[in-house]
């Protein structure tokens, strides 16, 4: 018993040891107050970050700026943004051509832009936002590299780029291209100097354009086709409208070497369905 006394009285003797081991108010008011108030904060931080983005996004002229003085990486994503910034104005702000032109002449296509790797190829991105701006003052640089760049791609986007320009003086350079013995460069050209000439009221491009209907590339005829009834309202291409609107026809003769590939279908339907007699 006396063993056993003794033994009980240790155990309460450390217990009351441990006590003096327990957290200091200091440490629980850290605990217990401080920590929430610090995670309270942080999430109020990041709140106000994310409505200064909202309320103060950035413009055209930060993406631009991007694109000077940014890394690989950066200039990739500041590209992509400042296509989509110009493409919500309502007014394109043609003093951001200058800068944007003298990146697109000093940039090559190889610096990210092999397709097959699905990276961003600059100058074609480069290329869509001279489009958007609608400025003539890029139509000379935008001509020269759909007709000698190394890429494909960026040479359809430039030609995309004079068909949203419209400018008249570059037609008979785009119906020279209806010629080049690369088809995707046929078809956008075909496509592209249609847009251009329905602005100008040029109907001399009607017959070069009838000429492609035939192109061995069927696409090549669908864009000429296109261009002939939905820009300039001729019907020679009416029999391969209706053709365009059988989707199983389309998917079996489209190249799959456009880099505009995947979303031609859709295109191609939408408008061969608002022209097909």
């Amino acid at each position: 018993m006396t063993d056993d006394l003794e033994l009980r009285k240790r155990i309460a003797a450390e217990a009351q040891t441990d006590g003096a081991t327990d957290a200091t108010p200091g440490v629980r008011a850290f605990q217990f107050f401080l920590v929430p108030l610090l995670i309270v904060g942080v999430c109020v931080a990041v709140y106000a970050g994310f409505s200064y983005i909202v309320v103060n996004p950035r413009t055209a002229r930060d993406w631009l700026d991007d694109i000077k003085s940014g890394g690989p990486n950066t200039r990739y994503h500041a590209a992509l943004q400042l296509s989509q910034a110009i493409r919500r104005m309502e007014t394109p702000d043609t003093r951001l051509t200058p800068e944007v032109l003298a990146l697109f002449k000093t940039t090559p296509s190889e610096d990210g832009g092999d397709p097959d790797k699905n990276r961003i190829n600059m100058k074609a991105y480069l290329a869509t936002c001279l489009g958007s701006l609608k400025d003539g003052r890029a139509s000379e640089a935008l001509l020269e590299a759909a007709r000698t760049d190394s890429h494909i791609q960026t040479r359809a986007a430039s030609l995309e780029a004079l068909g949203a320009i419209k400018d008249p003086s570059t037609i008979p350079d785009l119906v020279k291209l209806l010629d080049d013995p690369d088809a995707v460069v046929r078809k956008y050209a075909a496509l592209n100097v249609g847009a251009v000439a329905e602005k100008a009221g040029d109907r001399t491009v009607i017959d070069p354009l009838k000429k492609l209907l035939s192109d061995p590339q069927a696409d090549v005829g669908w864009n000429a086709a296109l261009a002939l009834g939905y820009f300039l309202g001729d019907p020679s291409g009416n029999d391969t409208l209706m053709k365009m609107l059988d989707r199983e026809y389309l998917g079996e003769r489209i190249r799959k070497d456009d880099p505009n590939a995947r979303t031609l279908i859709a295109q191609v339907q939408e408008k061969a369905a608002l022209r097909a007699p």
